[in-house]
């Protein structure tokens, strides 16, 4: 047990201990990681604007207390890969200059113990003072670090002050504080100040042009689409389900003929009396036509990607290429279709897609044409009114399409799609309009379109099965994710998925012969057959090394490719079935009788008389 740590401040001890759960020594040299140049483009291309507006909107309110204090200020991705840096103090090039280049990953396992890698893992403002860096190398500052969060709610990032020993990390917390607040206003302000209204809001009238204000944006029909953090602590509770007047304490009427440079009192939610200023759109929509979706309350609980474009490109050329053609039409409005097996990951591909653009703010809505009825798929996709046929909803229905409106549409399997559909949708695709069934009416529409299909549509169009027409109008960018069997990544695919399914923050590992398995599987199931095959694997390994044991008995079947509904007793097996599976088993975990026994669920005898017949095995 290191002995060093002068603290007793619970975050760092318990920092300490998962570096030393990583494997680090307090006296090691830090292991920098860069990504490949290809891959640190993508990031620094997704971060783009939050790196604009920190240095054109907010680092120069804060140049003068910069540099008096001889700081370094540094920006990181949301896995904390160094994007920018500002300041130059002299620390850097005297104890690690590397540390601070683009790129420098500043996660704790690969540095230890710091303010921005310990900001990451606990979500939280985290100060780290020169004695408390696990590693000895790092001693020499005393740093600060904020998560900063999109509109969204979701971290993209962490603002970092750094300085030598000498300035107090009270101090340095301060900036640090008041900096990323002033960040994600801006984020916000980019994302939606054009043509959403600002609702801005303080204890105080002379503080209203704080960066430590509330801030709500609100739509025209008085829905609050995002809210900086300060906002949720100025009025005590959650926003969901909240609209503006509400908060205000008067009509949304009266909330829009506000001018713009007066200072309204309210205390609509609270005991107390704030002080608010109204800031109208730059260029407000002259029309909201009824039923348009709106993002949804920046506080309500809704589905959050977890992971990146970039996050899914560990390593395979092709998902590379898909990863990086898709960041390069990112916000042009140009259709995706992508072709991959059932469970390649397409949905997560597109969701990650979805994140990563301005559309991000409202809904993705994934459709599954396959899984509709013929009989239904229209008055889903496209909404109806009341009483439009026999058994409808008698309210009416807004339809899947306009639901995506603003965000994106994913059409999965749209090869499935009945061909009368495919007409509906070519004539929405054209005008950018849908008309409910049984309605005269038609209604605006604005999208992404994402389309994916595990078929050759060009196939599909020859037996007159999918319109030519639709083809090319949903066929922008091609996108090809490849098969798991395929990929050259596997190792890494096996570590991102064990992160997903790691219980209590341990995540579990996998032994050789395991991987050797894995790179030997057929895997007819792809990234999906993998994920269930690890989420049981951890279960029963307890979260620890996952051993042959541990799979499920249908993965050994498997690999011939084979798939069983119900349980295979040994008497079940196909003389093929052996002559398949049990030499790629056998040789996996390196010849191994009792091991090989064990993995396929048969007794030794029956291993040894099963390589005998293959002639695997002979006696002395």
């Amino acid at each position: 047990m290191d002995n060093r740590l002068q603290s007793d401040d619970r975050l760092v001890c318990e920092s300490w201990q998962r570096c030393r759960d990583y494997g680090l020594e307090s006296h090691q040299t830090p292991a920098l990681h860069f990504p490949d140049p290809s891959h640190w483009q993508q990031k620094r291309q997704l971060a783009e604007v939050m790196v604009s507006v920190t240095r054109e909107k907010v680092l120069p309110g804060f140049q003068s207390m910069l540099a008096n204090s001889s700081s370094l200020v540094i920006l990181t991705d949301h896995q904390g890969y160094l994007l920018e840096r500002w300041g130059n103090p002299p620390f850097i090039q005297q104890m690690a200059p590397a540390l601070f280049e683009p790129g420098a990953c500043w996660q704790e396992k690969k540095i230890g113990t710091n303010a921005i890698g310990t900001a990451l893992h606990t979500q939280q403002i985290t100060d780290i003072r020169r004695d408390e860096h696990f590693l000895l190398q790092n001693r020499f500052m005393n740093a600060s670090a904020s998560p900063i969060v999109d509109p969204h709610r979701q971290i993209v990032g962490v603002l970092n002050v750094s300085s030598d020993a000498y300035l107090p990390t009270t101090q340095i917390h301060g900036m640090v504080k008041v900096m990323s607040q002033a960040i994600e206003n801006q984020l916000i302000l980019a994302a939606y100040g054009q043509h959403f209204w600002q609702f801005v809001f303080n204890t105080s009238p002379d503080n209203l042009d704080s960066q430590w204000a509330g801030l709500l944006v609100f739509d025209f029909q008085g829905q609050i689409v995002s809210a900086n953090r300060r906002a949720d602590l100025l009025l005590g509770k959650p926003l969901a389900g909240i609209t503006i007047d509400m908060v205000a304490g008067m009509s949304l009427q009266a909330l829009m003929a506000t001018q713009q440079d007066a200072t309204l009192t309210f205390s609509g939610l609270t005991s107390f009396p704030l002080f608010a200023r109204i800031n109208a759109p730059a260029e407000p929509s002259a029309t909201v036509p009824s039923g348009v979706a709106f993002p949804r309350n920046a506080t309500q609980e809704a589905p959050q990607c977890e992971f990146s474009l970039t996050d899914l490109d560990t390593g395979d050329k092709q998902m590379a290429k898909a990863v990086h053609q898709a960041i390069r039409v990112l916000n042009r409005d140009i259709p995706l279709l992508i072709h991959g097996e059932t469970g390649a990951g397409k949905e997560r591909f597109v969701r990650a897609f979805h994140a990563a653009s301005h559309r991000a703010a409202f809904e993705m809505v994934a459709v599954n044409c396959a899984a509709i009825p013929s009989e239904l798929v229209e008055s889903e996709l496209f909404g109806y009114v009341k009483g439009a046929f026999t058994g409808a909803n008698p309210k009416g229905s807004m339809g899947l399409i306009r639901c995506a409106d603003k965000g994106t549409l994913f059409l999965d399997e749209i090869g499935d799609m009945p061909l009368a559909t495919q007409a509906r949708l070519l004539r929405v695709l054209q005008e950018k309009r849908v008309t409910p069934l049984g309605s005269s009416d038609s209604y605006p529409v604005d999208f992404q379109l994402v389309c994916a299909t595990h078929q050759s549509l060009r196939d599909e169009i020859k037996a007159r099965q999918f319109r030519e027409d639709l083809y090319y109008r949903i066929n922008g960018l091609t996108v090809a994710l490849p098969a798991l069997r395929d990929r050259q990544d596997i190792a890494q695919v096996v570590l991102s998925v064990l992160d997903e399914v790691a219980e209590g923050g341990r995540r579990a590992t996998v032994s050789d012969e395991v991987m050797q398995l894995f790179n030997s599987h057929h895997w007819p199931g792809n990234i999906r057959q993998l994920h269930n095959v690890l989420r049981v694997a951890t279960v029963l390994a307890e979260g620890k090394v996952i051993e042959p044991q541990h799979l499920p008995d249908d993965f050994f079947w498997d690999l011939k490719g084979i798939t069983r509904d119900a349980e295979i007793l040994e008497s079940d097996l196909l003389e093929d079935d052996w002559q398949v599976a049990l030499p790629k088993v056998y040789k996996a975990l390196g010849r191994n009788v009792s091991k090989t026994a064990e993995a396929m669920n048969v007794s030794r005898n029956t291993v040894y008389k099963r390589l005998k017949q293959l002639g695997l095995w002979h006696d002395g």
